[in-house]
């Protein structure tokens, strides 16, 4: 029998290192078609709600884009786990290596620290992210719920972008998936801020918001999720507003905490720029292991039959040395080593995986 469980995928942000969560949900997926001998079975199928920051907000809606002919013998989603990691392997050196902007001497950043033009990010979202007429797709149209981090300048605050905020009483809120997915990546010296519309309103300037990177206050989003569903109803598994017991979480991360802080002994005496530099991976790492610290603390608050309901999958220290520190290094050889570091990981923690697909088939 089933279980009544909650089922919660979170994914972390960490840029092009999404390569790392890509490949272990792609394991997750393949694990899934075996068990149930069922090849057109996608991961979406199995959870009941996911949540991301950044490139795990990517990676979010990949999983969960509708397939315009599901009911015909065809996928739930367009999209396979193999096809979101291979979009990454493609189009990662156009986001970042290519779209890396020079200046002589680096003057350029005295009046302006952002790395990245987001214009071929902007391309690829609004050219995957459409719908059968060839219009924006909206994120309310995804298959399962699902939320997305970003942080709101225009209030100064966190601010969830969620699939179910249409039905939001007295204040509705419709998102475009590509804007959406704009706003949570828009990492501070990376990208610029994004510009985010509610479509539920009129299409004004008043009604435009400034976002950043999620990474700044939620790089790891399972307390999100864990907060997010306990304000929800889940009628496919007779749930409403579940309770720890009540949720089984799958969180990953893309190996994080591998940026370099030399001389960090003499960081009372750093310039401007290097502080600049620093903060962006100081501010998104922080707060990783925190998140997993506070999940397994609640966790161990029930009874030992819920202490695997929370399962955390990252890469192990001794392997965060084979890849670049940078999030935004889509060399072919860094693709290559992430790819590496994700199987790596899925080897680690495969017994893990394995009795989470178990659980969620049921």
């Amino acid at each position: 029998m089933a279980e009544k469980k909650v089922r919660i995928l979170s994914l972390d942000g960490g840029g092009i290192r999404g390569i790392i969560p890509a490949t272990v949900v792609e394991y997750i997926e393949e694990q899934i078609k075996i068990k149930t001998k069922n090849e057109n079975a996608r991961v979406a199928d199995y959870f009941d709600m996911i949540i991301g920051t950044s490139t795990g907000g990517l990676l979010t809606c990949f999983y969960l884009k509708p397939n315009p002919n599901a009911g015909k013998g065809q996928p739930s989603t367009e999209f396979p786990a193999s096809k979101a990691l291979k979009v990454y392997t493609e189009e990662g050196y156009q986001i970042f290596n290519k779209s890396k902007r020079f200046a002589w001497l680096g003057v350029r950043q005295l009046w302006n620290a952002t790395q990245f033009n987001p214009s071929h990010m902007e391309k690829t979202l609004q050219g995957y992210f459409k719908d059968t007429n060839g219009k924006d797709m909206m994120l309310d149209k995804m298959v399962k719920p699902c939320t997305v981090t970003t942080y709101n300048m225009n209030t100064k605050s966190s601010l969830f972008l969620r699939s179910t905020d249409r039905e939001r009483k007295g204040d509705p809120r419709i998102y475009k998936v590509w804007e959406a997915l704009r706003s949570t990546s828009a990492a501070p010296t990376y990208f610029p801020p994004a510009e985010l519309y509610n479509y539920a309103k009129p299409v004004t300037d008043d009604n435009k918001l400034y976002n950043l990177d999620g990474g700044v206050f939620a790089n790891n989003p399972t307390i999100c999720a864990y907060a997010e569903a306990r304000n929800m109803n889940f009628p496919e598994r007779g749930v409403d507003r579940p309770n720890a017991s009540q949720m089984l979480i799958l969180s990953i991360g893309t190996g994080g905490g591998n940026f370099a802080l030399t001389p960090y002994k003499k960081s009372s005496k750093w310039s401007v720029i290097k502080w600049a530099k620093s903060i962006p991976n100081i501010m998104m790492d922080g707060s990783i292991d925190t998140t997993d610290y506070q999940l397994k603390q609640i966790y161990h608050t029930l009874n030992e039959e819920h202490h695997d309901s929370y399962v955390r999958v990252d890469v192990l220290p001794k392997d965060r040395k084979i890849y670049a520190a940078d999030m935004a290094d889509a060399s072919d050889e860094n693709v290559k080593n992430l790819k590496k570091a994700g199987q790596k990981t899925v080897d680690a923690y495969k017994k893990h995986l394995d009795h989470f697909v178990d659980r969620i088939i049921g």
